[in-house]
């Protein structure tokens, strides 16, 4: 049996873990035609703190020893007002079961240990950081969504509690006839650009609307002053005005939604990246850039139906120059949600899933 560690520090993991674990996960995935390393960017807020929120964080890395090489990985995250611990960026070689049930034994007294009764897989942080145990793909990882082995899922088969999540990807001239198809007067709506000289500001306000709307769907942790900012402020080089719409109804922001294009199309898989590098290679290869990524969309409840056909509307008028469409994670017991992406954008293109036990 291999040897199981554990490494935590609640103000900052050593600089010589942070290494050994973007080492690992570098080697994990080198050569992965799906894989493409922007989700490191998340890694690397939570294990250096580059964020408020990564800051508030209790994190731990549990890794695995075997003649005294590191085989598999994951990161136990603790947050704060949560009733649950969360495992995340599990890493562990196919067929390893055993080692993989070693590390999430581990989890578990940590977790109780902390005086929590709930383990959580795949949530990576927060729910805008990024959630779901991807189970099922045939595409290339697209910017902004979890990535994984997807024979990983099989580690947690014991887990009693699993909810899954879809992504949904259409060519964006389908997507269009579809929503033509749909007759609801807007009247009364409008919708305008984020007006980034505000930056931080609108960041605000895109929070806010999102812990109202958003903030009510499962595992959704309300934020604090800030969060989004910290969240995007690194994407501001590539983003435009138009990548961030707000809904508008009688002179307040009633909605939003939040997209770009699709960065990863731009980047080389299965490699290492930089923020460099990927900064580069998005303005370098641009043209290869064909899709669209529905990152996320909140309307507030009352204006919901007429107002949430008029925010897509505006959307679909920007984005005419693209090939395809894809959303990002929608819960499937989220049936509203659902039903309108299948409506819109047909069949999902990826399945995840969040896998829950009660210690």
């Amino acid at each position: 049996m291999p040897t199981i560690k554990i490494q935590g520090d609640r103000k900052r993991l050593p600089r010589k873990e942070i290494r050994a674990f973007k080492k690992f996960r570098n080697r994990f995935y080198s050569g992965d035609i799906l894989y493409v390393a922007t989700g490191e960017f998340v890694t690397d807020m939570l294990l250096n703190k580059t964020t408020r929120f990564a800051k508030s964080l209790d994190t731990s890395i549990i890794y695995a020893l075997e003649s005294n090489e590191r085989i598999a990985q994951c990161l136990l995250i603790i947050a704060p007002n949560n009733d649950f611990a969360q495992l995340t960026f599990f890493d562990c070689p196919q067929h390893r079961h055993g080692v993989a049930d070693a590390m999430i034994d581990t989890a578990k007294k940590e977790t109780l240990r902390y005086g929590l009764k709930r383990l959580v897989v795949g949530l990576s942080g927060h729910l805008s950081y990024g959630v779901g145990i991807l189970n099922e793909t045939l595409l290339k990882n697209s910017f902004d969504t979890n990535y994984n082995k997807t024979y990983t899922g099989k580690f947690f088969k014991n887990f009693k509690t699993v909810n899954t999540l879809s992504a949904y990807r259409c060519k964006l001239s389908d997507a269009r006839k579809r929503l033509n198809t749909v007759t609801f007067v807007t009247t009364g709506f409008s919708v305008r650009e984020a007006d980034f000289s505000k930056f931080k500001s609108e960041c605000e306000i895109l929070r806010n609307i999102c812990d109202m709307t958003i903030g009510t769907t499962y595992l959704y942790t309300t934020t604090a002053e800030g969060h989004f900012y910290d969240l995007l402020k690194d994407l501001k080089l590539l983003l435009t005005e138009e990548n961030l719409l707000f809904l508008m109804h009688e002179g307040k922001e009633v909605g939003f939604v939040f997209w770009h294009p699709d960065f990863n199309c731009a980047v080389k898989s299965g490699c290492p990246l930089t923020k460099t590098t990927f900064a580069l290679s998005c303005i370098f290869n641009k043209k290869k850039i064909d899709t669209v990524k529905l990152n996320a969309i909140g309307v507030l409840k009352g204006y919901t139906g007429r107002g949430t056909i008029a925010i897509l509307r505006a959307l679909e008028e920007r984005t005419r120059n693209f090939e395809y469409i894809e959303t990002n994670f929608v819960w499937d017991n989220n049936i509203e949600s659902t039903l309108i992406n299948k409506r819109l954008l047909g069949q999902s293109c990826r399945k995840f899933s969040v896998y829950e036990e009660e210690l």
